[in-house]
């Protein structure tokens, strides 16, 4: 059984991202994260940019790797490696789509998507936020500092037990600016 090998960008912009229907094909119809097949001597990076140019006519920036994921369809075994991306330059155009559509996470069931998508879709709904979980969290988290009294050992302890990767992040972030204000020396004659 032949096996595919492709790439696929969750392109994200203003906490959505772009699901694009499919306009060819066996799956007509059928939404899916946009690009396709790696030729001989592209690396998957490299792809990803060519194939999301070819049918959407925009560059993108990969902002990281997202997840592998395969799946067996009735005449071929699919491998497919997603990148989350954001676009660089350009407004996409439906080159080989009949429609787009900007999803929010509530959003994502909304569409019936191709079957092997439905793995990069389970992956959003853990991996997205919702701008009021993101206000949710960053109220939560600056309460938590404000507890410490930004106090920098305490701070960095707070870190140390802080499971949630975007909450770590915000209070590395405080750690790191007041690591920096600290090590600023200020001339008095000034």
């Amino acid at each position: 059984m032949k096996t595919l090998n492709v790439v696929a960008a969750i392109i994200h912009k203003d906490n959505k991202i772009l699901a694009t229907k499919r306009g060819y094909g066996e799956f007509i119809n059928q939404w899916e994260f946009p690009g396709g097949k790696i030729e001989e001597n592209e690396t998957k990076e490299e792809a990803l940019k060519r194939e999301i140019r070819e049918e959407l006519n925009i560059d993108i920036e990969i902002t990281n790797f997202a997840l592998d994921l395969e799946y067996q369809y009735p005449t071929f075994y699919l491998k497919m490696s997603c990148y989350d991306c954001t676009i660089k330059s350009g407004t996409p155009e439906l080159i080989e789509h009949n429609d787009a559509r900007w999803l929010s996470k509530a959003e994502l069931d909304d569409v019936n998507w191709i079957p092997a998508d439905v793995a990069a879709v389970d992956y959003l709904k853990k991996t997205m936020n919702s701008n009021d979980e993101i206000m949710e969290k960053m109220k939560k988290v600056d309460e938590e500092m404000q507890k410490c009294n930004y106090d920098l050992d305490m701070l960095k302890e707070l870190y140390e037990k802080t499971e949630d990767k975007f909450e770590r992040q915000l209070i590395y972030a405080e750690i790191r600016s007041i690591e920096i204000l600290d090590s600023i020396v200020i001339d008095k004659n000034d």
